[in-house]
């Protein structure tokens, strides 16, 4: 999520060292003890009150998997903060290391003058309590992104790149999000969930895409803020972004056109019939024809308890495949000359190797399964069967159930 950035200064070796041990998820003294310096050197030296000799210099670039030179440079990217109480559920240790991980990511990006994407991302400057504002800025980012206003998206996330966002697989979950976004030295950076083999930890394709869109409302929506000063600062913070990410994902007009094409009735089969279409999830459809003032409360929770009766909440059916960024491996590729460059980055970063291929690796995490069909989303609408009226309060969407 954005914020405004800090500006650029000069970088400290401090500065610097714990950026980096950050980004591993590592404490002061873990790193102490790595590095074998004495307790609270690190410390000292992250707070600019001692210099480290060139042996644990090295130690410390050894145990950073970086190089000395690294740790040396004077370069202090400007970033903004996550809203940090919108991740008030994930440990700070993860959110630092998200955090520090895209930092080093963008620095590394720059350092090795990779092609740059052009940033086509709006910046909203209207009322954020206004859902129409919000609407008509989701449009124009459409536009941006090269879409019309009745274009299902084939693959959110190079979307997001086309728009010049920078998309990075996040191992993991920040608490019960699926994802985050920030600006580095003012290139927009989203991370976002990959897909795992585990299936306590798999994110759905229709739960990805909707982070992904989340995270470009918070980066359009609120660049220009703070982070929030008070829970129900974040929580309008969220509702904005996911309003956001509706009408980014499935227009207003669209929907309404395909629902009367469908026969007009807000069922799960009419839903699930949308959902193949569009990529997004059945339990998001109802919120969003709520919305659209096509059904009322009592319909919505009529729905959601047959979502909930059907254990749908966790695993809905037609289920789309999840996606990965390519721009990032194109522009390595473009750069080095060949596909197999993430080392070339690294050496020319400073860092070593494994920085990069975390980077670059979107394959499923966790033991192997087997892994539910993939839906296809151009798939036309027709009319669908009935099934019974219509939920419970939606969550916030790109957190997990």
């Amino acid at each position: 999520m954005t914020d405004r950035t800090t500006p650029a200064r000069v970088a400290t070796l401090g500065d610097r060292i714990r950026r980096l041990r950050l980004a591993l998820g590592l404490t002061q003294n873990e790193l102490a003890a790595r590095g074998s310096v004495a307790a609270g050197t690190i410390s000292m030296i992250e707070n600019g009150l001692q210099e480290p000799d060139a042996s644990s210099l090295r130690a410390l670039a050894e145990v950073l998997d970086c190089t000395p030179e690294y740790l040396q440079a004077l370069h202090a990217p400007a970033f903004d903060k996550p809203k940090l109480r919108a991740y008030a559920d994930a440990s700070q240790r993860a959110v630092d290391r998200t955090l520090f991980d895209s930092i080093a990511a963008v620095e590394a990006i720059h350092t090795a003058g990779l092609r740059p994407l052009e940033l086509r991302l709006p910046v909203y400057d209207g009322d954020l309590s206004d859902d129409e504002g919000i609407d008509r800025i989701a449009a124009d980012v459409r536009t941006a992104a090269g879409l019309r206003s009745n274009d299902v998206i084939p693959n959110v996330i190079r979307a997001a790149e086309r728009l010049g966002c920078v998309v990075l697989p996040l191992d993991g979950e920040l608490g019960r999000h699926w994802g985050m976004s920030l600006t580095v030295d003012g290139l927009p950076v989203i991370r976002v969930t990959r897909p795992s083999h585990d299936p306590e930890f798999d994110i759905p394709g229709d739960r990805q895409r909707f982070t992904v869109a989340h995270e470009l409302g918070h980066l359009v929506l609120h660049a220009h803020l703070g982070q929030p000063a008070a829970p129900a600062e974040a929580a309008a913070m969220e509702r904005e972004a996911n309003r956001f990410a509706a009408a980014f994902l499935v227009p207003g007009d669209a929907a309404l056109s395909d629902l009367r094409d469908a026969g007009g009735r807000v069922t799960l089969g009419t839903l699930g019939t949308l959902k193949q279409k569009w990529g997004y999830s059945i339990k998001a459809f109802v919120f969003r024809f709520k919305e659209l003032g096509v059904i009322d409360d009592a319909q919505a929770r009529s729905l959601y308890k047959q979502i909930s009766a059907r254990r749908w909440n966790k695993d809905e059916p037609f289920r789309p495949g999840t996606e990965n960024a390519v721009w990032f491996a194109k522009a390595l590729e473009e750069r080095f000359g060949n596909p197999s460059s993430a080392g070339q980055l690294a050496a020319t970063a400073g860092l070593g190797v494994r920085y990069v291929e975390r980077w670059l690796d979107w394959e499923p995490s966790g033991t192997k399964r087997e892994m539910a069909s993939v839906t296809d989303l151009t798939a036309k609408v027709k009319k669908a069967p009935t099934s019974g009226e219509t939920t419970a309060r939606i969550s916030r969407l790109p957190r997990r159930p």
